[in-house]
C-alpha cells in the first residue's frame, strides 16, 4: 500500500517522490518511458537557472543532484586536474547553466538519490506504465488505473495521495 501515487516520472516527480520518502511516505510513482527525470536525462536539455544558483539560489535537493552529477564526472570519466578539483565543474561548458551534462550522468545522479528508497521498497517505480483512467469522486481521486506498456495488464493503484506530474496534467 502506498501513502503517495506519482503519475510522471518527469524531473518534477522524481523530485515529488524524493521529498515524500525523505519524510517517511511510501511512494508508487509511474513512468511512461523506461527512463525518469524527464528532459534533463532523457533530451538532454540544461535546467534554465538563476545567477545564485550555486551559493543561495536552489534548495537543497536540487543541490544535491547537482553535486551528485559533478561526482559522477569525476567518479567515471577522465578529468584534467584542473577540472577534477573544481568545485563548480561544468562538464558540458554550458552558458545556459552554470553545469550542462549528458543525460545519462544526470540519470546515473538522480537514481543514486532513488537509491535508498528504491533499495527498501519506499519507493516504487513503474516503469513503462500509463495512467489509463481514474476513479474519482467528487474532486477526490480515489484510485489509478494504469496500463503496463510492456505486457499488457492493467494495475489499480490506491493511496490517500495522488500527484500528477505528466508533462501535459493527464491525470
Amino acid at each position: 500500500a502506498a501513502d503517495l501515487v506519482i503519475v510522471g516520472g518527469g524531473f518534477g516527480g522524481c523530485a515529488a517522490a524524493l521529498a515524500a520518502c525523505r519524510n517517511g511516505a511510501r511512494v508508487v510513482m509511474t513512468e511512461e518511458t523506461d527512463w525518469i527525470g524527464g528532459q534533463l536525462t532523457a533530451q538532454g536539455v540544461p535546467p534554465d537557472e538563476n545567477r545564485w544558483i550555486e551559493t543561495v539560489g536552489g534548495t537543497r535537493s536540487y543541490l544535491e543532484l547537482r553535486r551528485a552529477i559533478r561526482e559522477h564526472y569525476r567518479r567515471h570519466y577522465p578529468l584534467t586536474d584542473a577540472a577534477r578539483a573544481n568545485p563548480r565543474l561544468n562538464p558540458g561548458n554550458c552558458w545556459v547553466s552554470r553545469l550542462g551534462c549528458e543525460p545519462r550522468a544526470a540519470l546515473a545522479a538522480l537514481e543514486s538519490l532513488l537509491a535508498p528508497y528504491t533499495a527498501t521498497r519506499q519507493l516504487q517505480i513503474l516503469r513503462r506504465h500509463r495512467a489509463v483512467a481514474a476513479d474519482v469522486q467528487g474532486d477526490r481521486v480515489r484510485a489509478v488505473r494504469v496500463l503496463d506498456l510492456e505486457h499488457g495488464d492493467e494495475r489499480l493503484l490506491e493511496a490517500p495521495f495522488f500527484a500528477d506530474a505528466t508533462e501535459l496534467g493527464d491525470l
